[in-house]
């Protein structure tokens, strides 16, 4: 077994006894036949599956990143982290590990022996007009162990579009313990979208950092819509008054799938506003994780946060834990947390069928209304329609064409459309 990796399963044990990551482990999936990258590269071209969008792609392909920057303008950076450190090294020097603010030792074993990942660098009032898509790739026919480090700056009055994309296109198992970090400048508006479809064997930790200048906002959208095990750990800090964030999350698991998610939000200042709203549908013997920590320190008067977790469990095997947590040290506030543990609504699921419509599709309206609240949080449009074609074809046995389905999807994988309409006014 690579040394690195029995130094991650060494720090479990230790880990497990605090709370934030108590119901994280992932020894199932760290075994002796993974190895450490060694820039292996299957293909020179991955297509981007979202129709009629363009963006500026940036592929890291087993912990490794083989294109050149991306020539943009106006100053902005787009390039290898690899790249960066050698032809821009003041810029990383000043932002690399700064947005981490609260380290962990697997965030610390990604510092010291990260392999490559993507900088951007977007100057003072500048907004892209294109998103940044950065796809990470597993797809080396065998086991890896991936640490992919990320680097993100928008500076003062800057608009950056980031998708982030974790594939695997074997079934090879593999693990990726990545970190990513983003700054946002004063009066700056970042949208940071994350989505994840890995193979049954593969597990992530994936670390989002992201600090906060004055006034600016920051937008964070993900979608889990299949993997072994997987980690979303976000940490947002404001450092200045009148920061808004909006982190939403939609996870779907089956199987004996896992799915953690922790978020802490810092409101260190005044007249901050966050507001976060994770959902997830459970099925088989799937296991599911949300904790929530809202911090609003002495001081940080008239701010207000909201935090929101809801889950349906569709089997009696399926399996939740769910902590929103609000620590307030401040009276001149508006927060709220909760969370719903359920089944579908029977009632609901009478009303429809009374119309004529089967069971089956009528558990697949109600899932997919459950989801199109967070779906709808994604701003930009090709990529939300990409995302609502994805999560209706998860609904309905992921790849599987259904003719019967209410849910027709715009994009089938297999067979010929089949337009099944119906008549909402009817029901």
């Amino acid at each position: 077994m690579e040394k690195i990796v029995q130094d991650f399963l060494n720090i479990q044990p230790q880990m497990r006894k605090n709370e934030v990551w108590r119901f994280v482990d992932f020894s199932s999936l760290l075994t002796e036949e993974l190895t450490l990258p060694h820039g292996e590269r299957q293909t020179a071209e991955y297509r981007c599956n979202v129709p009629d969008m363009e963006a500026l792609r940036m592929v890291v392909e087993n912990g490794f990143c083989h294109q050149p920057a991306s020539d943009c303008g106006n100053g902005v950076i787009i390039c290898s982290l690899h790249d960066a450190i050698k032809h821009h090294p003041e810029l990383v020097n000043q932002y690399l590990g700064h947005c981490i603010t609260r380290p962990n030792p697997y965030q610390q074993l990604n510092s010291e022996h990260y392999t490559d990942g993507i900088f951007v660098y977007v100057p003072k009032g500048t907004s892209m007009p294109q998103p940044v898509q950065l796809q990470s790739v597993i797809n080396a026919g065998h086991g890896l162990f991936l640490q992919v480090r990320n680097l993100v700056v928008a500076d003062e009055g800057s608009h950056l579009t980031l998708i982030h994309c974790d594939d695997s296109y074997d079934s090879a198992a593999a693990f990726a313990n990545n970190v990513t970090e983003i700054h946002v400048g004063q009066d700056a508006y970042v949208e940071h979208y994350k989505m994840q479809n890995l193979n049954n064997q593969t597990g992530l930790l994936n670390h989002t950092y992201a600090t906060l200048e004055q006034g600016s906002s920051f937008r964070s959208v993900s979608v889990t819509l299949n993997g072994g095990h997987i980690r979303n750990h976000t940490e947002v800090i404001m450092q200045g008054e009148h920061c808004e964030v909006q982190a939403h999350g939609l996870y779907m698991g089956d199987g004996e799938q896992q799915t953690d998610n922790y978020i802490f939000v810092d409101h260190a200042f005044p007249n901050c506003h966050s507001r976060e709203l994770f959902k997830g549908i459970l099925d088989d013997t799937a296991r599911g994780a949300f904790n929530g920590h809202v911090l609003v320190r002495d001081g940080a008067t008239k701010t207000e946060a909201y935090q929101s977790n809801n889950n349906i469990l569709i089997s009696d095997k399926a399996f939740i834990n769910t902590k929103p947590f609000l620590e307030i040290y401040n009276d001149d506030v508006k927060c709220s947390h909760g969370s719903t543990i359920g089944q579908l609504d029977e009632q609901a699921l009478f009303y429809i069928r009374s119309r004529g419509i089967s069971l089956r599709t009528a558990r697949t309206l109600l899932l997919y209304a459950f989801c199109d609240e967070v779906l709808q949080q994604i701003e930009l449009e090709p990529l939300r329609n990409r995302l609502i074609d994805l999560v209706k074809k998860r609904l309905h046995g992921e790849l599987t064409l259904c003719s019967d389905c209410a849910l027709h999807c715009s994009s089938p994988c297999n067979g010929p459309e089949v337009n099944f309409y119906i008549d909402t006014d009817k029901l």
